[in-house]
């Protein structure tokens, strides 16, 4: 029924009332911010299915209540967001969104053209250089360490950062994989202010423990893109295999383009190739891999089992009622008929029961019954975190590198209710569906799966060409 990849609620909204943009600069009374603002919170408490999953209703009630207290002057929308978004971010669902542009792409909403000119890799409070968008003007070496921008200290910075980023519940590793891909984007949006010139960037450094100031020119958006775009490796999935005993599956995407990748004739291949060749040990490799559809999740986890398997325990809805709000929504497809056929628990919970991933799942004829090692890190979101929650159980199972970025018992997902706000423009993605993981008993009821062997990203590892979490698994295997 669904993709469940982040980007998905992206393209949602790409498609929808371009032709209502407004300028953020304009300034909106405080009745309208009012307007919007009661919108904003009726479809959250209305729509959204884990409001409540991580954060207590008082919690939620009173940071509703403190941001009627900030609308009592003109804002814009720039300055409307940034109340809004860090409130959003506290539900600890990391697919809901507030998206104030369409019109500059991903995490691309304010001063575009004025972009922080520096690649950076972010680690705690810390963060480094890995290189500049534009070499002909910067002459920062990789690894020097930035202090500060504009006279704000990079520890507040990314603080403040970071509380304005989604992810689920209370994990961070998801949060700094997205600061660290979008950390220009990001700190044009929460930390320059929209039409003002900020064609430069004052900073403090420090290289080989001297301390130096310099000032840097800005970059425009496009010039950024060219960088991530030279960077993405677009082959959905690979085999490789290492030596007459190890396999390295790669698994980049759950969502491909179908029309080029065939995710079920990949793996039939890949494990007829595997168990042709005896191979005992497969090194699968799901970093960078944030999700799509949850029936590849499953398949590929039908692969590694031998017996009988449960993927989804259960999906909630928040209502089977219609929302007060649709006038001003875009709603899935077929969102009536799909409504009707939802079921109501004798607790009255309100379910959706129209997913394959609910009943009990079989193993592949031919699974792989050796050894298997999951790499991870912080990108492995939605389904791929489902994907390794449930093959956590797995005794042969082991886990190496950061903790997944998605929620160990689910998400919030599914279809979308894309919502606009009626003055701002702004658009608030809401998941309709709180996916439940069919796993029990696990340490962090808050957080991702956790790695069995903890490999963090270091800005010493990203500035060299080697792999250290595949290399350390490989040495694992051959000390066997």
């Amino acid at each position: 029924m669904k993709s469940k990849a982040l980007l998905q609620l992206v393209f949602y909204v790409t498609q929808f009332l371009c032709a209502h943009a407004v300028s953020a600069q304009t300034a909106f009374s405080p009745s309208q911010l009012g307007e919007d603002f009661q919108l904003f919170r009726t479809a959250l408490e209305e729509a959204h299915p884990g409001i409540y999953r991580y954060e207590a209703k008082s919690s939620m009630d009173g940071s509703f209540e403190a941001i009627e207290k900030e609308l009592d002057k003109p804002l814009s929308q720039q300055e409307f967001y940034k109340i809004l978004n860090p409130v959003l971010a506290k539900i600890g669902c990391g697919h809901v969104k507030l998206i104030p542009s369409e019109d500059n792409g991903f995490m691309y909403y304010y001063n575009v053209e004025t972009l922080f000119p520096l690649k950076l890799f972010l680690d705690k409070n810390k963060a480094y250089v890995q290189y500049s968008f534009d070499t002909t003007s910067v002459k920062l070496k990789p690894g020097t360490e930035i202090i500060s921008i504009n006279g704000v200290d990079m520890e507040e910075i990314i603080e403040g950062l970071l509380n304005n980023l989604f992810s689920d519940g209370h994990n961070q590793t998801f949060k700094y994989y997205e600061l660290n891909r979008y950390f220009s984007a990001l700190f044009s949006n929460f930390y320059l202010e929209e039409g003002e010139p900020h064609n430069k960037f004052n900073i403090t450094y420090k290289e080989r423990g001297r301390k130096g100031r310099m000032t840097l020119p800005s970059v425009s958006y496009q010039k950024v893109m060219e960088h991530d775009t030279a960077e993405q490796n677009n082959i959905p999935y690979e085999l490789e295999f290492k030596n007459e005993k190890t396999a390295l599956l790669t698994i980049r995407t759950f969502w491909p383009d179908e029309d080029k990748y065939n995710f079920e004739v990949f793996l039939k291949e890949s494990f007829a190739d595997i168990n042709a060749k005896n191979i005992e040990n497969l090194i699968l490799d799901l970093r960078g891999n944030e999700g799509g559809k949850d029936d590849f999740g499953s398949l590929l986890l039908s692969y590694l089992v031998n017996a009988d398997f449960r993927y989804y325990d259960k999906l909630v809805v928040a209502t089977n009622e219609r929302f007060s709000f649709e006038g001003h929504a875009q709603l899935p497809e077929g969102y009536e008929q799909l409504r009707a056929l939802i079921t109501q628990t004798e607790d009255g919970e309100f379910r959706w029961e129209q997913n394959g991933n609910l009943a009990v799942q079989t193993p592949h004829e031919n699974p792989f019954k050796g050894q298997v090692y999951v790499l991870m890190d912080g990108a492995c979101f939605s389904v791929t975190s489902e994907f390794c929650a449930v093959a956590n159980h797995l005794d042969r199972v082991s886990f190496i590198g950061e903790e997944t970025g998605g929620g160990y018992y689910g998400n919030n997902s599914g279809a979308f209710a894309i919502v606009t706000l009626p003055n701002s423009k702004m658009k608030l993605g809401i998941p309709l569906m709180a996916y439940y993981i069919a796993v029990k008993d696990y340490e962090f009821t808050d957080r991702g799966v956790m790695p069995d062997h903890p490999i963090g990203n270091t800005i010493k590892a990203v500035l060299t060409p080697q792999d250290e979490v595949l290399d350390w698994t490989l040495g694992r295997i051959n000390k066997k």
